[in-house]
């Protein structure tokens, strides 16, 4: 029997008596009055749904099974544990025009769409439709926070829906399983390096795996922000509006402003290929560590400064974390002299956490938040540079500096020479992937080649932009024709192999191989 043609008002446990939500009358009279349902547990279901008695079907059981699979949540847990929550969900609809449930409103479910469309609305914008298979509500349930969005059903929708015990179960066996795994883990990420051990276990007990798939969006920007990621595994982009502003590796970490500031996100973040967060609720976190998550996250914060600085960004990993372990972080109030007029430029590098710095007369803003500035000075050509102005704050905020002693320690000499000497190492490292890439070249066959686009059309024939189907490497190819070339009794054609690497500034560079490379 269609579930959608029963008469299931016997079905239906109420805490009250009042008329059925579909009946007619102001939305907002609706929600504040739909019937509230109750689960096996005794547990109160808040979302507005009507749930419905109904026996699961086969087909019933595999949409729900392949539906967890492919959702972040449960893709770790087993098939018996996947069967176990397909048993305890339950089947309920929801009107056309009704929100199942609205932002900020309490959650106690986690819904599979079967039927219909929904809308996701944040701060009353439409964000993006749900169609059949799509799960929403997990969130609100792993941090125990209120509801993030609004959903809205398109049609009459029909749902298969798990409460908060059970699934809590779930997610909870699944931490356990990961627990050891996760716990290893953050002793390598520099986020929790300053943590006391019993703090790193109350943390890593909390902590939820989720997985995103390639181009998947993990947070978007303008939405609500409540929790904490760190990359376990691959990487992801950072856009601003349609711009990217950065990428982030394993053991990198983003969201930390959702840990002590009730915000909207400020960017967007997609994952560029499979990707593994481990995510912390602002609340877990805060009751774990009280006024140090303020100490924890400022690290990030400092991070980014130096990375998008034109100058400290070409120092290693390992020289930057040296400098961030030494940098000294004070409160400071708007006004406060940081250095004074008349004095040498180069006695510190200063990185704005909260608020922004100025130069007192002029009033020019000299840095903002997440921004370095100093680092100029310590050029040769500016060592001698005395301040023509005070350098103030220009608002209340958070500083963290570092002397220019310290600094040229930390880095382990002059700024100009490190620099260089880092860009040597680099370069010969680059040299030597290079003479790798170029090996492995020579057995690739033309059977192993992915056409992605024609980039150019050369004297002898067009020239190709492909893939290598095993490691997803981009090359250059060019095709000549024999006798256009040659009049040796060869092949028709042949083909010339390029290794083309990417990187920002030159876009596509293609280093010559010298490579016959015959078809298959």
């Amino acid at each position: 029997m269609d579930p959608k043609s029963q008469n299931n008002s016997d079905n239906q446990i109420h805490c009250d008596g009042e008329e059925d939500q579909r009946s007619g009358g102001d939305e907002n009279d609706k929600l504040q009055n739909f019937k509230h349902n109750i689960n096996e547990g005794g547990e109160v279901i808040h979302e507005n749904v009507k749930r419905i008695d109904m026996k699961k079907t086969l087909n019933d059981t595999t949409f729900i099974l392949t539906c967890l699979k492919n959702h972040f949540v449960f893709y770790n847990l087993s098939e018996a544990e996947l069967e176990n929550i397909v048993n305890k969900m339950f089947y309920c609809e929801a009107a056309a025009g009704t929100y199942i449930f609205k932002q900020q409103d309490h959650a106690t479910c986690f819904f599979i769409l079967q039927r219909g469309s929904l809308e996701v609305i944040v701060n009353e914008k439409a964000k993006r439709e749900l169609k059949t298979g799509d799960g929403f509500g997990e969130l609100a349930l792993l941090y125990n926070a209120p509801r993030s969005a609004s959903v809205k059903c398109f049609e009459n929708c029909n749902l298969w829906g798990i409460d908060r015990n059970t699934f809590r179960r779930a997610v909870e066996e699944m931490i356990t399983k990961e627990y050891e795994e996760n716990r290893k883990f953050m002793e390598v990420v520099r986020f929790f390096h300053n943590l006391t051990n019993e703090q790193k276990d109350a943390i890593a007990a909390v902590l939820i795996v989720q997985k995103f798939y390639k181009n998947q969006i993990i947070v978007n920007e303008g939405d609500p922000g409540s929790s904490f990621y760190i990359i376990k595994e691959g990487t992801v982009s950072v856009l601003k509006g349609n711009k990217e502003v950065r990428k982030l590796y394993k053991g990198d970490s983003f969201g930390e402003q959702a840990l002590y500031y009730n915000t909207v996100r400020q960017m967007t973040v997609r994952a560029e290929d499979d990707v593994k967060c481990l995510a912390l609720g602002r609340d877990s976190l805060t009751k774990i560590l009280g006024d140090q998550v303020h100490v924890v996250t400022f690290r990030n914060l400092q991070k980014w400064a130096f990375e998008k600085n034109a100058l400290l960004s070409k120092l290693t990993k390992a020289q930057i974390d040296k400098v961030l372990d030494v940098m000294k972080i004070s409160s400071c109030k708007a006004g406060d002299v940081i250095l004074k007029k008349g004095t040498q430029a180069n006695q510190k590098i200063i990185v704005i956490i909260e608020g922004s710095l100025k130069k007192s007369k002029s009033g020019i803003t000299v840095a903002t938040k997440a921004q370095a500035w100093g680092e100029e000075y310590f050029l040769q050509t500016n060592k001698a540079k005395i301040l023509d102005d005070d350098i103030v704050m220009e608002t209340d905020g958070v500083i963290a500096e570092i002397t220019a002693d310290n600094f040229i320690d930390c880095i382990g000499g002059e700024l100009e020479e490190v620099i260089k000497k880092n860009e040597k190492i680099l370069e010969k490292k680059l040299q030597k992937s290079d003479q790798t890439k170029k090996k492995e070249a020579q057995n690739i066959k033309k059977s192993e080649l992915l056409h992605i686009k024609t980039i150019a059309y050369g004297q002898f024939g067009p020239v190709y932009l492909v893939k290598a189907k095993y490691n997803q490497q981009l090359y250059v190819l060019k095709a000549f024709n024999k006798n256009q070339i040659n009049e040796q009794t060869l092949e028709k054609q042949y083909l010339m192999l390029f290794l083309c690497t990417y990187n920002k500034r030159n876009k596509y560079q293609k280093q010559s191989i010298s490579h016959l490379l015959y078809p298959s």
